[in-house]
């Protein structure tokens, strides 16, 4: 038996950046066998991002699986965790675009995204899925992030059944910063 992490970067990122190095780090000196996932993010919508990332499973039945996301990344590791049922979650700033968050979501965003990825975010309810989630789950926000991150991780704090949420001070939505760092550290320390 194995424990294996998978790491799932935000939207545009690679695991090759300088804050997911660390961290893969970090789950190495635990003795994590670290998945680093890529996505392809340009032109797909979060349909492909969970089909994407589920080719990328290596682990097998008897193996501890633990889930690590960052932004949208967090939001793949949350979907697909129904399917993989994980030992553990680690959410780092989940994106506030499950379809109960869009209605929330400013309009500078969703021109930034897209018209087909908001489409396709609509097919993601955060309720019916955290229903059937009942791992460990590690939440993680900076304490600067904008107030829709924040209203879907205490939502999911809420709604989840094993969750603990971390405020992380000083912190924005940056994977990369000592103090953000220093937390998921804190915590991989624990599993």
């Amino acid at each position: 038996m194995n424990k294996i992490v998978y790491i799932i970067p935000g939207f545009g990122q690679q695991t090759k950046m300088s804050g997911y190095n660390k961290l893969l780090k970090f789950f190495k000196t635990k003795k994590f066998k670290v998945v680093s996932v890529k996505i392809s993010w340009k032109n797909k919508v979060m349909s492909n991002y969970i089909d994407e990332f589920s080719k990328q499973l290596t682990h097998q039945k008897e193996d501890e699986v633990y889930l690590f996301g960052f932004s949208l990344g967090a939001m793949i590791a949350f979907i697909s965790a129904e399917k993989i049922n994980p030992k553990v979650l680690l959410l780092a700033s989940l994106s506030p675009y499950f379809k109960e968050d869009l209605k929330f979501v400013r309009e500078s965003w969703k021109n930034f995204l897209g018209k087909k990825r908001i489409e396709d975010f609509k097919n993601f309810s955060f309720t019916k899925l955290a229903k059937k989630i009942d791992c460990k789950t590690f939440l993680f926000a900076g304490e600067t992030e904008v107030k829709e991150l924040f209203r879907r991780v205490e939502d999911a704090n809420k709604n989840l059944k094993h969750s603990e949420l971390f405020i992380i001070k000083n912190t924005k939505h940056d994977i990369s910063q000592k103090e953000y760092l220093n937390k998921l550290e804190e915590i991989i320390n624990t599993l």
